[in-house]
């Protein structure tokens, strides 16, 4: 299910979606009421938040403040703006402008992640730019979080994830232990954002536009997903990395960025490049 502002129109799709006909419900009188009063949804017993655009940035900026408290951030200017000059071309494509993307490096050799937060906060680790060997592939990652940002799965995730006391809770300022309880839940060792499953193929193929529109290489989305399973298995085999957690089943997410890619021109995919030498250059042979 995808998650709307409170006073979204297209929520009434969501009454036409499940089949609950022209006249409500009482699940639709619930739904109707919760949003009402609360700016949340309970259906089918899944209890999803509908954050409003404020509310995301509000979260996201707590959270991002919490992330920075808990990690290291890279100092290294060129490699910082390097990757936000990646990143803000990206969220140039996007069709969510109603938020302000921004784009930091945590410095974390060992782990390989990469995430976004409400309201368009994102953080990229060495640790994954170091698996990766060109341009493209970083963007592709980048891309990906920015399309779970388009597609405003945050609200959802978050509340089925911590709960939508919790967030609220975080969101009106009310309880300090709560907002360092979930960046610590974030960033823990098997911490992740767990999206939902179609909110990834979302993801993947909002990605993989933003990816071709600003001119790089689709196929890349694809070699980064391989790289990982490589370090996946290197670590023991166990989709122990956090980026895996809510990711469908590498099998079939190849066989799915597969068709994606071919949606796109193989003539003009062929001439787009990938930017393996300057990528070596800004990031890989500084970081070594």
């Amino acid at each position: 299910m995808r998650s709307y502002g409170a006073n979204d129109s297209r929520l009434s799709l969501l009454f036409l979606d499940h089949g609950l006909g022209k006249r409500p419900a009482k699940g639709v009188v619930t739904l109707a009421l919760c949003v009402t009063l609360a700016g949340c949804a309970i259906f089918q017993g899944i209890q999803v938040s509908l954050l409003s655009t404020e509310q995301e940035i509000e979260l996201g900026q707590q959270v991002s403040a919490e992330v920075e408290k808990q990690e290291n951030l890279l100092d290294n200017t060129e490699i910082q703006a390097y990757v936000r000059e990646i990143g803000q071309r990206l969220a140039s494509v996007s069709p969510r402008q109603d938020v302000k993307y921004t784009f930091k490096v945590i410095d974390a050799p060992d782990k390989v992640n990469a995430f976004a937060l409400p309201g368009g906060f994102m953080y990229v680790y060495t640790g994954l730019m170091r698996v990766l060997e060109n341009e493209a592939e970083l963007a592709g990652v980048m891309a990906h979080e920015i399309a779970h940002v388009a597609g405003r799965h945050h609200g959802e995730s978050m509340t089925r994830q911590f709960g939508y006391s919790l967030i609220m809770s975080i969101v009106l300022g009310e309880d300090p232990n709560a907002l360092a309880k979930l960046g610590t839940e974030l960033l823990g060792a098997t911490g992740a954002m767990y999206y939902s499953r179609d909110n990834e193929r979302e993801a993947d193929q909002l990605g993989m536009k933003f990816l071709f529109e600003t001119g790089y290489k689709p196929e890349a989305m694809l070699s980064v997903m391989q790289k990982l399973a490589d370090e996946d298995r290197r670590r023991g085999g166990t989709r122990s990395l956090p980026i895996f957690a809510s990711h469908p089943p590498t099998e079939e997410r190849s066989q799915r960025l597969q068709e994606l890619i071919e949606q796109y021109p193989k003539e003009v995919r062929d001439r787009q490049p990938v930017y393996a030498e300057r990528y070596r250059q800004k990031v890989l042979d500084v970081l070594e």
